[in-house]
């Protein structure tokens, strides 16, 4: 039992999350929106607590490197100068594929950071910064 109210919760909270999102109340989006949460919350379960958590973060983080762009885009502009950016090693250690793949897909939402790839020999994520900015690579 104190399995299936956590992802009872999950399921809820997803199934309301499509609805919302498509805007639609139809029964094929019911429907839809019933599929996608089961398959959703499936996945989410296999996947460590600590990165799950972090996904929360990742709007709020979407609208701050938005501003840093757009800042590094007027200072650019203002100086008569381009932003490169820079290629960043950070250290990660996770030996599960599918954790990799979920952190990576986290890190990459953000318009500042996107990971370039995973080292496991080294336990190193390669990330491509604009503007350094080490919030900007969460979770990685």
């Amino acid at each position: 039992m104190k399995h299936v109210l956590p992802w009872l919760a999950g399921w809820l909270a997803l199934f309301w999350l499509w609805m919302l999102l498509a805007g639609d109340w139809s029964h094929t989006e019911l429907v839809a929106a019933a599929a996608a949460a089961t398959v959703a919350s499936l996945f989410l379960r296999r996947l460590p607590g600590l990165r799950v958590t972090n996904a929360w973060s990742v709007p709020t983080m979407v609208f701050v490197d938005f501003a840093i762009v757009m800042w590094a885009l007027v200072r650019s502009a203002l100086r008569r100068e381009i932003v490169r950016g820079e290629f960043v090693r950070r250290p990660f250690r996770l030996d599960d594929p599918g954790s990799r793949a979920w952190a990576g897909l986290l890190a990459t939402y953000s318009p500042n950071a996107y990971v370039v790839g995973f080292d496991t020999d080294r336990e190193v994520a390669l990330v491509h910064d604009l503007v350094r900015n080490r919030s900007s690579e969460s979770p990685v």
